[in-house]
């Protein structure tokens, strides 16, 4: 009997059951991995996003912490670094002097004060997540 006669009829796997069962398992694999860092990234994210969120409400809770007479335009900031975790993000802050047309308008006004309300605004970007700026507090300060 030859030798090529001898080694086929050897039980076991040949190389194309070999290649065939290496490209399932490397499929397999790459789809594991993905369900592993796919929520990994996910998980980064909103935790940046909850920082974020916590530095803007700080922001807002300083502003009205002060007299009413203390919050005023000249407070306005615009992208304003902030260091939030390992993220440097884009604080803008906004206030706006309201007058109010139920109880008149500039000469017209009722109580003559112009200053109905000031409109305090908090926007935050970041490049990660967010690289437009986006309103995370919108708050009427009476």
């Amino acid at each position: 009997m030859s030798k090529s006669k001898q080694f086929r009829n050897q039980p076991g796997a040949s190389i194309v059951e070999v290649t065939i069962a290496m490209v399932v398992f490397i499929i397999i694999m790459v789809a594991g991995v993905n369900y592993y860092f796919l929520p990994q990234a996910t998980i980064g994210r909103q935790k940046t996003k909850r920082l974020v969120v916590s530095a803007a409400r700080d922001k807002m809770e300083k502003l009205i912490a002060l007299q009413y007479a203390g919050v005023t335009p000249d407070s306005n900031e615009t992208n304003t670094p902030v260091t939030v975790g390992n993220t440097t993000i884009n604080r803008t802050t906004t206030i706006t002097e309201v007058d109010d047309a139920a109880d008149g308008l500039s000469g017209a006004d009722a109580d003559s004060d112009t200053v109905d309300y000031k409109l305090i605004t908090v926007a935050m970007s970041w490049n990660d997540f967010c690289p437009e700026p986006f309103i995370l507090y919108h708050s009427e300060y009476r």
